[in-house]
């Protein structure tokens, strides 16, 4: 522990000490894509060793990498191509084809989903700041998908960068006059630079340098960590461009955008191929909902919790059907018109114990075991389990399990009421003796199941739904909450375009949020809340009366505050949040159905 004695500043020891570890590496980390090419074995060019994962890496790091000249490519994964493949995999079973690489760059359809920002789902278009800028820029093609993609990073959207590009993209402000050699490399984007490689662009143009070497003035920029380096490179660029024949002034404007790119951004490429699939996305949506969205909640993405996938969904006009241990797979899948809800859904069900239900639902179609037809709306079927005994007899699955699969609707085919699957499930478990046969004892508990009066309520039904899914195949959590909330908000999701400007009172869960410091040290929060008509977003400044406890909790909350629009974009301002407490009975309703 460093001692200092009387006045001496405590920070200083530890600021000089710092300084010198600036640079020097203090761990061993590994590229997740990182893939270096040589034409030959790579030991003859450079030392190898075994990283602690077990792979073998360069002792260089990609800077030593590209000074040997060698080559060295970032072959990074995405889920949206699971999602985009997954989709059109589905529809060529189906007979349809979709050459995603033939797309219309203008698609009518696809446009007005991106106007709209109903997005979410699309990979890379899908978060609430994005869907934002999408309603601002109104995109017209692919091409301005592009430049969202780049806008929304910080390099390109700091210091006013957005605002300017947004408000010039509208038509309501004129680009600045630029000079010869950059008109070429900033006129499409009105002046403002968007890409990590503008900065090299432009720095050879108003420099006269080569390529190579505005390249590593950019990275140089990007480095720059302090004062000394910064002025440095100031007077660098600025004498460069003044011996080159640029004007002082116009040379200092452009290096303010300049020197913002030591924040990360795309380059040109990275944005182009991003926006192709984040567009095939939006397309497939636009067009082919049903077998998007089976696909893209196959390869969830995680930007929210599937519970909004799922009523983004259904508000699109897709109907979701329960788990069926005859019919669901471990994946979510089309069955006619829906989607049936996969076994994988199942918090309680391992993926041995869902192995295990395929396996024996296989095996009972192959072997006959149930070898029987049943009427079903006037047509047959065939039933790979005849019964719940059944079930639990070839799969020997474990009660909790079991139980979970009852209490989601799994069962429902039987015929019998939930109540009495449990009772089934508990004689099954309760009478079986050692070395009794299976069908004898599956018999034995079948003809012993009492017939009950009542079946659970529709709401018991909902709570057990949402507990074990995660979420409803039917209605919405905030349907269930509107009754108690007479009196207690004055708007909705859907009339937040009306409110402009208006003192607001609206309800909702919590689905996400973001918490970020403002100059001044203070907290400031984003938060997703979620109705039953749709997505909304609040913005939450510091001084807003709520609490950090409060808004770990799902909802419902009611937030007070004033409808703001900036370029279509709706916000609510808040200064009140609060969690509503419902009163009984739906108070203890609420507790069992929340799955937060």
């Amino acid at each position: 522990m460093l001692q200092t004695g009387p006045g001496e500043r405590t920070t200083q020891p530890i600021a000089s000490l710092s300084r010198r570890i600036i640079g020097l590496p203090h761990l061993l980390s590994v590229h997740p894509g990182g893939i270096v090419i040589t034409p030959e074995p790579i030991d003859r060019y450079v030392p190898i060793q075994p990283a602690p994962k077990g792979v073998m890496i360069t002792q260089f790091d990609k800077d030593g990498i590209e000074d040997f000249g060698l080559v060295k490519l970032d072959l990074l994964g995405n889920r949206n191509l699971s999602t985009v493949r997954g989709a059109c995999e589905l529809l060529a079973r189906s007979g349809e084809q979709v050459d995603i690489e033939s797309l219309a760059p203008d698609d009518p359809a696809t446009i007005r989903l991106l106007q709209r920002a109903d997005t979410v789902g699309c990979n890379q278009l899908e978060s609430p700041a994005m869907r934002n800028l999408l309603k601002m820029l109104r995109p017209v093609d692919v091409r301005d998908v592009m430049k969202a993609l780049a806008l929304i990073r910080p390099g390109a959207g700091s210091i006013g960068g957005k605002e300017t590009f947004i408000r010039r993209h509208r038509g309501l402000g004129r680009p600045g006059d630029h000079i010869r050699q950059v008109r070429t490399v900033l006129g499409e984007t009105y002046g403002v630079m968007l890409y990590e490689d503008d900065v090299t662009l432009v720095a050879a143009g108003m420099t006269g340098a080569p390529l190579v070497e505005a390249d590593k003035f950019r990275r140089a920029v990007q480095k720059a960590r302090s004062d000394a380096q910064r002025l440095k490179l100031t007077r660098q660029f600025l004498a460069r461009c003044k011996s080159n024949g640029v004007d002082v002034e116009y040379a200092k404007s452009m290096w303010v955008q300049m020197a913002k790119f030591n924040a990360y951004s795309f380059c040109r490429a990275h944005a182009a191929s991003y926006a192709v699939l984040a567009y095939a996305g939006a397309y497939l949506k636009a067009h082919h909902p049903l077998e998007f969205w089976t696909a893209a909640l196959n390869n969830n993405q995680s930007m929210y919790p599937v519970r909004v996938y799922v009523e983004q969904a259904k508000r699109g006009g897709i109907r979701f059907a329960r788990p069926d241990v005859n019919r669901s797979h471990e994946d979510f899948t089309i069955e006619g018109d829906a989607i049936r809800v996969g076994l994988r859904c199942i918090e309680q069900l391992g993926p041995a114990a869902t192995a295990a239900i395929l396996k024996a639902r296989d095996e009972g179609l192959s072997k006959g075991v149930n070898d029987f037809l049943t009427e079903t709306a006037g047509e047959y079927e065939e039933r790979p389990f005849k019964e719940l005994s059944d079930f639990l007899t070839r799969t020997a699955g474990g009660y909790e399990e079991a139980r979970a699969l009852i209490l989601c609707g799994a069962f429902d085919w039987t015929g019998r009421t939930r109540p009495e699957l449990i009772v089934e499930l508990e004689l099954f478990r309760h009478t079986r003796r050692p070395g009794q046969p299976g069908q004898k004892h599956l018999l034995t508990v079948s003809l012993n199941v009492p017939k009950l009066p009542a079946d659970y309520s529709a709401d018991r039904k909902y709570r057990d739904e949402r507990r074990i899914l995660g979420f409803s195949t039917g209605k919405h959590i905030m349907s269930l909450y509107r009754p108690d909330l007479g009196g207690v908000v004055d708007t909705d999701s859907r009339r937040l375009g009306e409110k402009i400007g208006e003192r607001v009172k609206i309800a909702g869960v919590l689905e996400a949020s973001r918490t970020t410091r403002t100059q001044a040290a203070r907290t400031m929060r984003f938060l997703t809340l979620d109705d039953e008509y749709g997505l909304f977003e609040v913005t939450v400044f510091p001084g807003a009366r709520c609490t950090g406890r409060s808004l770990s909790r799902y909802g419902p909350y009611i937030v007070t505050g004033t409808v703001q629009e900036q370029y279509d974009a709706i916000t609510i301002w808040a200064e009140d949040i609060r969690f509503h407490e419902l009163p009984s009975p739906s108070r203890r309703a609420k507790k069992q159905v929340e799955a937060t």
